[in-house]
């Protein structure tokens, strides 16, 4: 079923109109975001707004007349000499000029107390002293904080929608409407490609900028990751960070690199040792042998359980995969074998089995013998997994600190493997 803020063709308009049927069916939300984009209270106890319309005409039903017109987007007023203007833009440039006009227009119908506020995906490098210039995750903050109010959270809802639809068909290139507020899924949110996509894009713009994750593991900030997020058909949805040193790479592959994965299930976040890096880097995996691999994977975990060890539902994951590709790297790969497991099986504490997990050290074992004698495309993750329906804290904010600490504690492993170039 048509959502019924798709009313246009543009997604500006489409935007627009999401708000002001919010702002018109709900006058507390109204009144303040008047106080939020002016910073004073509305002058009137009831405002009247019009949309793609100058105050006193009949409504302009087609978008092309209105947009050749340079009509405003939105007119909030009180039916004398008060009003504030909308303005918005996503893929389009924001253009001074067309804000001067708004002004003058609404100088010459007698509201001499006007203020204009547009909305962007990305704030222009120019200055405008006389305009509010906010961006569309502005607009979705403040949404989110209007709490008790339906139709603020219809709205949040709807950019998030909208969204993953400009996302999927290609439309944001730069920017983004909405801001990471946690990882969506549970039972009643079953996993949905376009949303993951979406929430997967907002996370990582997050954690590329971390601090932390740059001194601590030398990432590469600046890098992009996979050059589209595909998987349509798939079960999850992946990107990933490069290091520092990896720059220049030609194959991101050529170097270890931390991956962020959502599936079905759950949040994976781990560092991935794939089958074609450097031979170098190979060479000092394999140099380390069973005992001292044990004893960098004894050293993660003890870094895990510092960082999440009291985080409900997160959990250390060790994966080798044997797999290949018959149609394609863009497809999804055959498994031929899958090793997964949970590495504390192999680390001990005081002699005594981790909580609920038993020793099992051949899992451990068995990994560092199909590494070191393989004859197939063989990868190793290390890392954590948040599952969905054991892990809370997914969806919330908060989760971006829990992924950047299952990075972090896989330092003694990246500084065992990077050894020649740290």
């Amino acid at each position: 079923m048509r959502n019924i803020f798709d009313q246009y063709d543009q997604q500006e308009n489409r935007l627009t109109h999401a708000l002001t049927c919010a702002l018109d069916a709900e006058p507390k939300l109204l009144d303040n975001f008047v106080k939020w984009v002016t910073g004073k209270s509305s002058p009137a106890k009831r405002l009247a707004i019009v949309e793609q319309n100058l105050p006193g005409e009949e409504s302009v039903d087609d978008a092309d007349e209105a947009h050749r017109r340079g009509l405003p987007d939105a007119w909030i007023h009180d039916g004398e000499q008060w009003s504030v203007i909308v303005e918005s833009k996503i893929e389009s440039r924001l253009n001074a000029d067309q804000l001067e006009r708004h002004r003058r227009t609404a100088y010459r119908r007698g509201f001499l107390d006007c203020h204009v506020v547009a909305f962007v995906t990305e704030r222009p490098k120019w200055n405008c002293p006389d305009a509010t210039v906010l961006r569309w995750t502005d607009l979705y903050c403040w949404l989110l904080q209007q709490h008790g109010s339906e139709w603020s959270r219809r709205v949040a809802q709807y950019m998030e929608v909208l969204e993953a639809k400009l996302v999927g068909e290609g439309y944001l290139k730069s920017g983004t409407l909405t801001v990471f507020a946690g990882v969506p899924f549970d039972k009643d949110t079953p996993y949905n490609y376009f949303e993951a996509k979406r929430v997967l894009r907002l996370a990582m713009d997050k954690l590329r900028v971390r601090t932390d994750l740059r001194k601590g593991l030398r990432i590469d900030s600046t890098g992009s990751g996979r050059p589209a997020i595909t998987g349509t058909g798939s079960t999850s949805v992946w990107d990933f960070v490069r290091l520092s040193s990896a720059k220049d790479a030609t194959q991101f592959t050529d170097y270890p690199h931390f991956t962020l994965s959502f599936d079905r299930g759950q949040v994976l976040a781990p560092v991935i040792i794939p089958n074609a890096m450097k031979s170098e880097f190979r060479a000092n995996l394999l140099a380390l042998g069973p005992e001292r691999f044990e004893g960098v994977v004894s050293e993660c975990l003890r870094e895990f359980r510092t960082s999440l060890g009291k985080v409900a539902g997160a959990t250390p994951w060790m994966e080798v995969v044997q797999r290949r590709w018959n149609r394609g790297l863009r497809a999804e790969p055959v498994i031929d074998a899958l090793l997964r497991f949970d590495p504390r099986t192999a680390a001990l504490r005081d002699g005594k089995n981790v909580g609920s997990v038993k020793q099992q050290r051949e899992w451990l074992r068995t990994a560092y013998e199909v590494i070191a004698k393989r004859r197939s495309n063989i990868q190793l993750a290390f890392g954590a997994t948040f599952p969905y329906d054991r892990c809370p804290i997914v969806r919330t904010p908060e989760i971006l600190d829990h992924i950047a600490n299952a990075w972090l504690s896989c330092k003694p492993l990246l500084d065992a493997i990077m050894s020649s170039h740290n």
